[in-house]
């Protein structure tokens, strides 16, 4: 059943950018105008947060839409879309580690394998210490 979609709940002021390939890839995995990419933000991995993409075909009443092209539409809370202006999603086949790469161009910093992000600068303190 598709849930129409109040015109409150579109946002247009983010700057999200979905490559070709990832909106191909997507459109295989069955987004449609039923189903939507929803993407959250949790507390995790070594910088601070991890996001956290499903599919998903139930709207709830905290969501906003933030991104629509043809049948894509990507989805969230609003705690979580303070981290998604800037984000660009990506899709690659490469033989090491294929799948969707979530990239935003406004975070402070990231963890060396690129899973987790950081929002706020990270303070540069010395420590020193005698013996």
């Amino acid at each position: 059943m598709e849930q129409a979609l109040n015109p409150h709940q579109i946002k247009n002021s983010m700057d999200i950018k979905v490559t070709e390939m990832a909106k191909s890839r997507l459109h295989d995995m069955g987004v449609s105008d039923n189903v939507f990419l929803r993407i959250g933000v949790k507390s995790g991995g070594c910088s601070g947060n991890t996001y956290d993409a499903i599919l998903d075909d139930n709207m709830q009443e905290f969501d906003d839409v933030y991104y629509t092209d043809d049948k894509l539409r990507i989805v969230s809370d609003k705690i979580s879309s303070v981290h998604l202006d800037g984000l660009t999603i990506d899709f690659s086949n490469d033989l090491i580690e294929p799948g969707f790469r979530l990239t935003n161009a406004n975070a402070q910093g990231s963890c060396g394998c690129g899973s987790s992000f950081s929002t706020e600068p990270k303070v540069n303190t010395e420590t020193s210490f005698s013996v």
